[in-house]
């Protein structure tokens, strides 16, 4: 089975939306960190060109990668400057720490 990671820096109000959806696809796990940062879009009336997003990761099975890119245009996509970012990452290896098995789509009981 291969995994994929993906990264989504988005805007903090649509994460309650986003966690909402991603049961409907499947995804069962995700972890969310408060970020801040400046890309290409700066916010020049500000002296700090920093703004704040949430950073999503996630590790989806490949079967699941589609939906969930789709979800994440559906949900975090404005077409608003500073709507954020997408990374799509190979996994050489994914396992459980509290059962020492490889992760399949189904965790361990």
């Amino acid at each position: 089975m291969a995994f994929k990671h993906v990264v989504a820096i988005v805007r903090p109000e649509v994460v309650p939306a986003l966690e909402a959806k991603l049961t409907l696809i499947g995804v069962g796990g995700i972890t969310l960190t408060r970020v801040k940062g400046f890309g290409n879009y700066k916010n020049f009336f500000s002296g700090d060109w920093l703004t704040e997003h949430t950073k999503a990761e996630l590790f989806v099975d490949e079967s699941q990668l589609g939906a969930l890119l789709d979800l994440l245009r559906e949900t975090a996509g404005s077409g608003v400057p500073g709507a954020g970012v997408v990374a799509v990452m190979p996994v050489d290896d994914f396992f459980h720490l509290r059962a020492a098995v490889h992760a399949t789509a189904d965790p361990p009981a």
